[in-house]
């Protein structure tokens, strides 16, 4: 796999209003993408895109939708230019759209599958809340979740860098790691404008009814190497992807490993594909000796 490109894709929190607007206007394949998707989940995915409101747009219903159909939009240009990855992966939710990329789910069962991820997670009532963490290596951060773990959940919810961290857990417990956080060395530490503590046990409520559409999904092996977020591992059966798609709603996104899998596989480039710099930019800071490049400023 010399020179090898890996095809990465964005998740919940690279959604703006106009995301998709250059595809639509240059690509009839990505106006199709919107159509079909629109279709699927029944709801105008062109319109809420290009329009919002903004408040709509980041409902987490609408916005893991929108973020897989953008990025499949953005697949379907590169398909037509007969461009193929050598491996993909996806942070969060933009799992969903590295396994349309590989070919083991269609659009359609994709945004169906996560309108209704978004919907059992915009239920969940149990109260919580994300705190991203920069400046700490992994280390500290573990120790000091164990010991702000003592006012209630408390987990590490996003490896996205190798000092920069998104925990997710109860709101004392969040505050409490804050206070312990900044004498230790962090350089800083924002409380996240998120409605529950994603990718954590307090989502456990949520699980079975989850696990049942899981199993309803109708999925294929993959054409490529597909880099799984709970396991920073190749998808090696069906099985894996179904444990994989269950298990992300409370654990962590191991984004940090899965670059550096994409790497040891041979990957020197990435390609964030949607409409968005924020992956890419993490895999930068991860390897810093990958080429990356987004489809805002194609190779």
């Amino acid at each position: 796999m010399s020179n090898a490109s890996g095809w990465i894709f964005p998740g919940q929190g690279s959604q703006r209003i106009g995301m998709g607007q250059k595809l639509l206007e240059g690509s009839p394949s990505a106006r199709r993408v919107f159509d079909e998707a629109s279709e699927a989940v029944g709801m105008n995915l062109t319109r809420l895109c290009l329009e919002g409101p903004i408040d709509r747009l980041t409902a987490t219903q609408n916005a893991q939708p929108a973020i897989v159909t953008c990025s499949v939009a953005c697949l379907a240009m590169l398909e037509e230019q007969g461009l193929k990855p050598a491996a993909v992966a996806g942070h969060s939710v933009g799992e969903f759209s590295a396994l349309v990329a590989a070919g083991s789910l269609t659009l359609t069962a994709a945004v169906q599958a996560v309108r209704k991820r978004g919907e059992l997670m915009a239920r969940v009532t149990t109260p919580g809340g994300m705190l991203a963490v920069m400046g700490l290596d992994v280390s500290r951060v573990h120790e000091l979740c164990h010991t702000a773990s003592q006012e209630g959940v408390l987990v590490v919810a996003l490896h996205n860098g190798p000092e920069q961290f998104v925990l997710s857990g109860s709101h004392a417990a969040l505050e409490r790691f804050k206070q312990l956080a900044l004498p230790a060395g962090a350089r800083e530490c924002v409380m996240l404008q998120v409605s529950h503590a994603f990718h954590s046990p307090l989502m456990g409520q949520i699980q079975d009814e989850w696990r049942a559409v899981v199993a309803r999904i109708p999925l294929r092996m993959p054409r490529y190497p597909v880099v799984l977020n709970t396991t920073a591992r190749t998808v090696k059966t069906l099985v894996c992807i179904r444990r994989s798609m269950e298990d992300q709603l409370i654990s962590p996104v191991l984004w940090v490993q899965c670059i550096r899998a994409l790497v040891g596989m041979g990957i020197t480039r990435v390609l964030e594909v949607g409409d968005s710099k924020v992956v890419s930019s993490l895999a930068r800071r991860v390897e810093p000796s990958l080429e990356t490049a987004t489809m805002q400023a194609p190779p």
